[in-house]
């Protein structure tokens, strides 16, 4: 019982419930979803170690990045799949489906680069 609490927890705050429906689409880096939900990295930092001490994420090391991926658990995907079946106002999460499927590691690193030489 306190594993699926603690999943509920983390799923109750907007942008974890929205880097969690992201990850369904594919594995994504740190940078990839900070372009998308266009918050600090700081702050996604903060939002995947609570997702991954919930159980609902796993990050596996891949060449510069780090990439986060649902956790393989069969309840996470029934239980996202059982929330967006009830959600009414679904426009957010397909705006950040489609740049999810537009981002890549490769670009957000160039931006993240223009953005400290700016500075």
């Amino acid at each position: 019982m306190k594993q699926v609490i603690s999943i509920m927890k983390a799923l109750g705050e907007e942008n974890r419930f929205r880097i969690v429906m992201m990850l369904r689409e594919r594995s994504l880096c740190v940078c990839e979803i900070c372009s998308v939900l266009e918050i600090s990295i700081s702050t996604v930092s903060t939002h995947l170690k609570q997702l991954s001490h919930a159980g609902l994420i796993e990050g596996q090391k891949d060449g510069r990045w780090v990439m986060y991926r649902l956790a393989e658990d069969e309840f996470v995907p029934d239980l996202l799949k059982i929330v967006q079946r009830r959600l009414t106002d679904t426009k957010q999460l397909e705006r950040d489906r489609k740049l999810v499927l537009k981002a890549s590691p490769e670009k957000c690193s160039a931006l993240l680069r223009m953005e400290l030489e700016r500075k």
